[in-house]
């Protein structure tokens, strides 16, 4: 369900805050940059393995686990996905 070409930082964001929402049940207001995954969104460790299926069935890219572990924020998990050019074409809901 990726837009044509690669989404662009907002885009990410937003799919990223969606994700982190529905994982967490978080309001998404409080879903910023800078919010600690654990202690503002309530990210559990369940959740973090929900973030790295959502990852690879959303943007079709893999996240290493003990990568995923060492995010500490959502900046942290965005900063990373920006990082990984993701390409459409290799996705699977392309």
């Amino acid at each position: 369900m990726l837009a044509e070409g690669t989404p662009d930082k907002q885009q990410l964001e937003g799919r990223l805050v969606e994700i982190l929402h529905r994982i967490s049940g978080a309001d998404p207001a409080v879903i910023t940059s800078d919010a600690r995954l654990m202690e503002d969104i309530g990210i559990d460790s369940l959740g973090f393995y929900e973030i790295l299926i959502e990852a690879d069935t959303c943007f079709g890219i893999r996240i290493q686990e003990e990568q995923l572990l060492q995010f500490k924020t959502v900046g942290d998990i965005q900063t990373h996905l920006e990082s990984l050019e993701i390409d459409p074409t290799n996705s699977k809901t392309a």
